[in-house]
């Protein structure tokens, strides 16, 4: 009788979230449980059933970004039987994975796939998460229309926060971003939708860093000349926000004052109290939470002892 081995792999994924209603399984029930073509995990585990497991795989995902949020590279576990007693080679999963989205035509790329001790966790062991907001200030005087009617690249479409506005102070924004480091208690930062309103607060935030961010692809192919807006009418900036963990919206609501910090609509004097004083009640309603397609998952970080221990395929290390 052959002996099943359980085996445990880390995948690195990349995903597209305007389809999903998030990462996370939203159809619960029991063993077996209905697939949930509607999230990310719902997929990852649909795919992961064309590999004839002799268990139901389970994904356990390192981070739960929202509905319309996208990942360029977030990480979760899975434990796979085989009915040989084999183990999967790691390659094999990323290839026979990306066929099957690829054929079912969902937004998902495995990006690698290790083999993994038993005993790690995707997200219990992940040392920190970096996430990325993406803007485009567009200056409506230049573009001589209306802001509602501006040209925007539809490429960006989803992909990007476009403002138009003639009032952009990025190192204003710049200096106010440097409040939100260290440890603070971010409850104003945390939308009322939270399902655990009483969870614990307080969060080290290891680096908020803006730098001038770039176009997905020229415009000069997508309009005619004499109607192109020139690409200096659009600055294009990242927002990069590092922690080891985040409350719900924390980044969004985060980008969000930064971006009236910008614009002139609070000061860096309105963001220190509502870091100083963490109530609902303090949040300014003036200032709106940005919507999710700006907001990109960019690394999932692992102590390097963890990294090495990882293994890409069955003959050896990285």
């Amino acid at each position: 009788m052959i002996q099943m081995a359980m085996n445990r792999y880390l995948l690195h994924v990349s995903y597209i979230g305007t389809s999903f209603c998030g990462a996370q399984r939203q159809v619960t029930g029991a063993f077996p449980r209905a697939n949930d073509p509607s999230t990310v995990q719902g997929q990852l585990e649909m795919g992961l059933k064309q590999l004839n497991p002799c268990n139901e795989p389970v994904v356990y995902l390192s981070s739960r970004t929202d509905a319309g949020v996208h990942a360029l590279n977030s990480t979760c576990h899975v434990d796979l039987f085989r009915r040989n007693g084999m183990q999967y080679e790691p390659r094999t999963l990323t290839i026979c994975l990306n066929k099957h989205f690829t054929k079912q035509e969902v937004p998902i790329r495995v990006l690698k796939t290790f083999l993994i001790p038993e005993d790690f966790h995707s997200r219990h062991r992940a040392e920190s998460r970096t996430y990325l907001y993406r803007l485009a200030i567009v200056k409506a005087d230049a573009l001589n229309v209306a802001p509602h009617l501006h040209l925007l690249p539809v490429e960006e479409l989803q992909r990007c926060l476009f403002i138009c506005t003639d009032t952009f102070d990025i190192n204003e924004m710049k200096r106010a971003s440097k409040l939100f480091e260290g440890l603070h208690d971010f409850r104003t930062f945390m939308a009322r939708g939270s399902k655990d309103p009483d969870k614990m607060t307080r969060r080290v935030v290891n680096r908020v860093e803006i730098i001038e961010g770039k176009p997905l692809t020229s415009c000069s192919y997508s309009w005619p000349s004499f109607m192109c807006p020139s690409r200096e009418d659009y600055q294009y900036y990242d927002v990069y926000v590092q922690a080891s963990g985040f409350l719900y919206r924390q980044v969004r609501r985060m980008v969000a004052s930064l971006i009236a910090v910008a614009q002139g609509k609070v000061s860096s004097s309105d963001i220190k109290l509502m870091l100083e004083v963490p109530s609902h009640r303090t949040w300014i309603d003036n200032i709106k939470t940005v919507p999710a397609h700006g907001l990109y998952l960019c690394e999932v970080e692992y102590l390097e002892r963890d990294r090495a221990t990882f293994r890409d395929s069955l003959e050896g290390g990285q």
